[in-house]
């Protein structure tokens, strides 16, 4: 029976050039897809000369079938193909348009020859042997050994370790000669050392679906039909495969375990085929825990990375809220979205120590939040506001000293020509008979305010040239216990000093202003005592970077700008002076501050001075 001949090509100039050199003989015509897969795959002799651009021409062929692959060269499909071995000639499509005839003629011979060859084989295989043969009694079944469960379970994190003590298994227990693993990948199974491929459309794959039993090829009565038997025999023994388990998971083909002839050349006995059988389920458990093992693996991996990069992600619930584990700043913002039912975000600014983001998690009735610490970066944020607030009194003491300084000028220049003309010189004689005209005390009341008056002014602008020497403080090791012991000997003050000698890195031109500042507005503000019976006391706190010295002033009916009494809700407060306002900021820049607090006398002053920030 001549080799049938097919053609498939979607352009109709092509399939007329190769019909006419391959005249008189008649290919066949498919009128769909599926037509032509069925007449790939059933034995028989067949030629298909197939376009590579056509999409018929990825449909799988049995045994019988030789393919004549026509496309570009150099082409990826072209050279793909040709690196796979898909078709048994390749031909350029201008040579399929000269040589077609003489391919296909010698290519039919082969076809034809090929499946007188099977046809023969196929009938040495079924006959029956005309004289019996001797059959030994099987030898009893050696003791089974379980050792390699220990290991396979020792490894369900490693696939390929746990394939090989299976397949160590099997070659003791079972005697196979050959074990091979199948899996699936993407569109079709391939074998574990990836020698072997089977389509998923291959009819193998399509019984072990429909049918999940084990499939022994010598007692196996196989398929009606003569299209799917075939192919389904041919790929086994292409294999070298005898007995094939499938393996399954959640209702879904996994792969096959094929195993090849015994050892020892005898079929499978029924014993061995149960202990395949548990095998392959046993397999099975394994594969679904190493592929849970791996997953569980790569969550840790996540999270060990979560944890060093994004170390604050949290889920909390509504009671974990309150744990005292978490800082207060990400309780706080978490609290507020899980109230809110918004995502809720804190960026980094004094005085909070993190960066925080968190949402609602409406399905555990709490909040997810992420926190990072940010001191860093408030640190860099609040040095650049130093900095501006320094360049801002800068600018600001520059701009009053000039605007007071010209009106200073011409005030005092004004009340010296004042004098000069109402009044003549101290001791010369009068002119003539004139008499000296009496000082009025109104005239005297008017100078002497005039004089105290500029007296003032001239004060607050030395006070606004200091505020441009807030903007570059230099720090110097300063004995805070001699500088407070000279002012308080300049004032006449009480001291009690701790004995220990107190170094801190100051400025101590600005600290030196600073608490005669203070003493004077304390001064002024008490007319009738002045500083009398105040009490100036020192002590430390802290040790290293931290340490600090704690200056308190004592005494009766204290009274400073701002700081005392202490204001009342709704009150304006009193900023009066700005030499206070000028001791604040130089208490500011030494990291102090400036507050009132209870006394054995009453409300005492209190000042906390460290050393100078940078």
């Amino acid at each position: 029976m001549p080799a049938t001949l097919i053609l498939t090509t979607s352009d109709p100039g092509l399939e007329a050039a190769w019909k006419k050199l391959l005249a008189p003989r008649e290919p066949a015509v498919f009128a769909r897809p599926s037509d032509l897969q069925r007449e790939l795959l059933r034995p028989g002799a067949r030629v298909w000369v197939s376009d590579l651009n056509d999409p018929r021409a990825r449909l799988s062929t049995g045994h019988g079938t030789l393919v004549i692959l026509v496309g570009e060269p150099h082409s990826h499909p072209f050279e793909q193909a040709r690196q796979n071995r898909a078709a048994r000639l390749f031909l350029s499509y201008e040579e399929s348009r000269t040589r077609l005839g003489e391919c296909v003629s010698l290519l039919e011979e082969i076809a034809d020859k090929n499946s007188q060859l099977q046809s023969a084989l196929e009938r040495t295989r079924r006959s029956e042997t005309p004289f019996p043969r001797e059959v030994t009694a099987p030898a009893a079944d050696a003791v089974e050994s379980w050792e390699f469960l220990e290991s396979a379970l020792a490894h369900l994190d490693d696939r390929p370790r746990l394939l090989d003590e299976f397949r160590r298994a099997a070659r003791y227990n079972l005697r196979s000669g050959k074990v091979l693993y199948f899996f699936r990948q993407f569109d079709g199974f391939v074998s574990d050392d990836e020698s072997h491929r089977c389509e998923a459309a291959h009819p193998l794959v399509l019984w072990l679906e429909e049918h999940p039993a084990a499939l022994d090829l010598n007692q196996w009565a196989g398929i009606d039909d003569p299209a799917l038997d075939a192919p389904i025999r041919q790929q086994m023994v292409g294999w070298g495969a005898r007995f094939i388990i499938p393996l399954h998971t959640h209702g879904q083909l996994l792969g096959w375990m094929a195993l090849g002839p015994r050892a020892d050349g005898a079929p499978y006995r029924e014993t061995d085929k149960f202990r395949a059988v548990l095998h392959g389920r046993l397999l099975e458990r394994c594969l679904e825990r190493c592929a849970s093992l791996e997953d569980y693996n790569q969550s840790l991996t996540t999270a060990t990375l979560r944890a060093k990069y994004l170390s604050g992600s949290r889920l909390l619930t509504r009671a974990e809220l309150s744990t005292t584990e978490l800082p207060v700043e990400v309780r706080a913002v978490a609290s507020e979205a899980l109230h809110t039912q918004k995502t809720v975000t804190q960026p980094p600014r004094l005085p909070y120590r993190f960066r925080i983001t968190a949402g609602p998690v409406p399905e555990i009735d709490g909040v997810w939040t992420v926190w990072e610490e940010s001191a860093p970066e408030i640190e860099r944020i609040a040095a650049l506001l130093e900095q501006h607030r320094r360049e801002l009194f800068r600018n600001l003491g520059l701009t009053l000293s000039h605007e007071l300084s010209n009106p200073l000028v011409s005030l005092v220049t004004f009340v010296q020509l004042l004098g000069r003309g109402s009044n003549p010189p101290m001791g010369s004689p009068p002119a003539g008979n004139e008499s000296t005209p009496a000082i009025s005390g109104v005239s005297l009341a008017r100078d002497v305010a005039l004089t105290s008056e500029i007296a003032k002014l001239k004060l607050l602008n030395e006070h606004a040239t200091l505020l441009s020497e807030l903007a570059a403080p230099t720090a110097k090791a300063v004995n805070l216990n001699l500088l407070l012991s000279e002012l308080a000997t300049e004032r006449s003050l009480t001291t009690r000093f701790v004995e220990e000698q107190l170094v801190l890195q100051l400025d101590a031109g600005l600290v030196k202003f600073a608490f005669g500042a203070l003493l004077d507005a304390i001064s002024a503000n008490r007319p009738d005592e002045g500083l009398s019976h105040l009490i100036l006391t020192l002590r430390a706190v802290g040790t290293g970077a931290q340490r600090q010295a704690v200056i308190t002033i004592e005494g009766k009916r204290l009274e400073l700008d701002g700081t005392l009494p202490l204001p009342a809700a709704g009150s304006t407060p009193n900023q009066g002076r700005l030499s206070v306002f000028l001791a604040r900021e130089i208490l500011r820049l030494h990291g102090g501050t400036l507050q009132a607090g209870p006394g054995l006398k009453g409300t005492d002053i209190q000042i906390s001075l460290g050393s100078l920030r940078a």
